[in-house]
């Protein structure tokens, strides 16, 4: 480890770059301090420091040990919190890393790789008031140690053990439909990883599988997990993260997070659905998990898996260009067939005046699945009763007062609710703009999708999962035992139901609405909703019984509905490549949105005027031409928390080349590859 030592010209003194936990806002999050005498040969880059700020004491991390002139005047560092380094080397390099590509300071990087209650306290031992049942997941029950492996599985795992025996960095895109058997390949490398002595981390996007995952990995490797989770407590937290720092744990698994977990011996990397948005941070610092794993697996030579069976279209082109190698798992285990896939055009369904959301083949195939005491999935990426509410006489939608989105009802709550800024209100009788009394609700989420399931099939046993039913740290793992146990019929839910769940008793799958996804201003919605469509189509056939999926769209020619239809990635991949590059969109170039609020409406807009200016300006000063500047233009939600936002579009190669003449201060926000 770097040590600072005494510098061998009398006109140079020792110092310390700090990044202090003061929360002051600087663009770099760093401060210079002097390093005492006494502190010459003991202090190191990880250790955690009491240094003088203003007129108080804050602790802080040393982030790099340099030399200054002797005349220059810095404040000396008051003492050592601990005696060791809190953060190993490694990590004090990967937030730097985080830093820089993502334009945030130092600070808040290191804010969000230690968790609050390491950086609150001095000694290692926390104690725990409960253990929350993830962590006694953790310990397993073991279970036999032999993976039977089937041919291409076997192949795939003996190319990446070679890339592991050579401790070369390597990055591996496994493509693998569903219920391919990726997860077995992941256990068989683990394995010989600690046989070899070393670590392994594992990925996963939402944090409604973790639970799955860790019961699988944990009856595997019983006592050698560790997890870093939001349910857990700080207390847990902590303690977890302290096992992983001493190397007391062999195998991390976490969602995105947990890309920060010190282990000192990392040889393996996994992500699990890597094209997932849910791997992006979407508060400072806005990390991309699969992107920090790239550096990670490069600084420690370690091998990074990329697992999907729907790769985002920028891993699997730069796998087919040999920045990653392509690994694919073309079928199924045990030879089961992939479930045919029926698109139900829903505009034929209300000429037929058939007004229920749950199309007649749907229903139909959900009552024999009922009969034979099977189950089914119903997907829709929507909360709530009911989307919106509208004034029939005056034509007013039901706004959020402090923010530009409808109102969404909840029945279970009797009120209506902002899903951005959690602001309620109660249902009005009269429109409170003309006072009429024909205000009605409107759409359809996943609350009025579990009543009308229940209308229908009055003896079915309904259980429901999205974010109005996570109230509780084990809710997700609960559902899912009711599934498993075969103690529920019919399981309604958000994109928490689309990935990851293997239930062998699930014949019937429908998406309730293939649209709701596919018209958002996003470039990656046609991705996102080909990936959410075949992910969750795939939830069906994973036992031996005759399955069936049925896509409920207005749309059924768009290419990402057309492609899912036949499970066709590679068909939908090529369409999609070029419309990107027609564009300009990624992997043909990056994006960074800088976007600026305030509630002054007209500052806010100037200010996002004025930053284009100068952008455009820069770029043909530094004869820049490759970069496009576009807006200022109104953001998605415009107005939130009572803000108004205008973005502004930075599209071209390498923009990191603008550094430090990206807009920054009071008022920015910068998103760095946007997802």
């Amino acid at each position: 480890m770097p040590l600072v030592t005494a510098p061998a010209d009398p006109g140079l003194r020792s110092v310390a770059h700090v990044a202090v936990e003061a929360r002051v806002g600087s663009v770099s999050g760093l401060f210079d301090y002097a390093v005492p005498d006494d502190l010459t040969g003991v202090i190191e880059v990880g250790h955690r420091v009491r240094v003088p700020f203003g007129k108080r004491t804050v602790t802080g991390f040393v982030y790099a040990l340099d030399t200054a002139p002797a005349v220059l005047e810095l404040k000396p560092i008051e003492a050592l919190v601990d005696a060791e380094p809190v953060v190993p080397p490694v990590l004090i390099e990967l937030a730097g890393f985080v830093a820089a590509h993502y334009v945030v300071p130092l600070d808040e990087v290191i804010r969000a790789i230690v968790p609050p209650r390491v950086r609150a306290v001095v000694r290692r031992t926390v104690k725990r008031r409960r253990q929350s049942r993830i962590l006694r997941q953790a310990t397993g029950v073991p279970t036999a140690s032999d993976i039977q492996l089937e041919p291409a599985q076997q192949a795939a795992k003996e190319r990446i053990a070679v890339a592991l025996g050579r401790q070369e960095g390597q990055v591996f895109l496994m493509h693998g439909v569903t219920a391919s058997g990726k997860t077995e390949v992941y256990l068989a490398l683990l394995a010989e990883v600690l046989a070899a002595g070393g670590q392994g981390l594992v990925l996963v996007p939402e944090i409604a599988l973790t639970p799955q995952t860790v019961g699988r990995f944990g009856a595997r490797f019983p006592g050698r997990l560790a997890v870093l989770h939001s349910s857990l407590t700080e207390a847990e937290r902590a303690a977890e993260w302290w096992r992983i720092r001493r190397g007391e744990a062999d195998i991390v698994v976490g969602p995105r997070a947990a890309v920060f977990a010190p282990l000192p011996r990392l040889r393996l990397i996994v992500i699990d659905e890597e094209e997932s948005s849910a791997f992006k941070q979407e508060r400072i610092p806005r990390y991309h998990a699969p992107t920090v794993a790239r550096w990670l697996a490069h600084r420690t030579q370690s091998v990074l898996i990329l697992g999907s069976a729907t790769p985002s279209v920028v891993a699997y082109a730069a796998a087919l260009s040999g920045r990653a190698h392509l690994l694919e798992l073309p079928h199924r285990a045990q030879g089961r067939p992939l479930p045919p896939v029926t698109v139900v055009d829903m505009r034929k369904e209300i000429a037929t005046r058939h007004f229920s959301p749950l199309s007649q083949e749907l229903q139909a195939a959900m009552a024999g699945s009922l009969e034979r005491r099977e189950q089914s999935i119903l997907f829709l990426n929507r909360r709530g009763l009911a989307t919106f509410v509208l004034c029939r006489d005056c034509g007013q939608v039901r706004e959020c007062a402090h923010c530009s989105v409808a109102l969404v009802y909840h029945a279970a709550l009797g009120r209506l609710q902002c899903h951005y800024c959690g602001s309620s209100e109660p249902m009005p009788r009269r429109c409170p703009a003309c006072g009429s009394r024909f205000i009605k609700s409107f759409g359809v989420g996943t609350e009025r999708i579990e009543q009308e399931v229940r209308s229908l099939f009055p003896s079915s046993r309904v259980v429901r999962l999205d974010r109005d039913v996570m109230k509780t740290p084990d809710a997700a793992d609960l559902v899912f035992d009711q599934m498993l146990s075969g103690d529920a019929d019919v399981l309604v839910g958000t994109q928490m139901v689309a990935k990851g769940l293997d239930l062998p008793r699930v014949t019937t799958v429908g998406v309730v609405n293939a649209d709701t996804s596919l018209h958002f201003p996003d470039y990656r919605s046609s991705e996102r909703t080909f990936s959410l469509l075949t992910q969750v189509a795939g939830r069906a056939g994973r036992g031996t019984r005759a399955s069936g999926v049925f896509i409920q769209t207005y749309t059924p020619d768009h290419p990402a509905i057309r492609h899912a239809q036949h499970h066709d990635y590679r068909g939908f991949y090529r369409e999609e490549l070029e419309v990107r590059r027609s564009y300009g969109f990624p992997p043909f170039g990056e994006l960074i949105v800088a976007t600026y609020g305030h509630r002054d409406e007209a500052r806010a807009e100037g200010e996002a005027r004025s930053a284009v200016e100068q952008l455009s300006a820069t770029i043909g000063l530094l004869n820049l031409g490759d970069i496009e500047v576009l807006g200022p233009s109104p953001a998605f939600v415009y107005r939130l928390k009572d803000e108004f936002r205008f973005e502004v579009t930075l599209k071209g190669t390498d923009l990191q080349r603008l550094g430090e003449r990206l807009p920054r201060g009071r008022g920015w926000s910068l998103d760095v590859d946007p997802m």
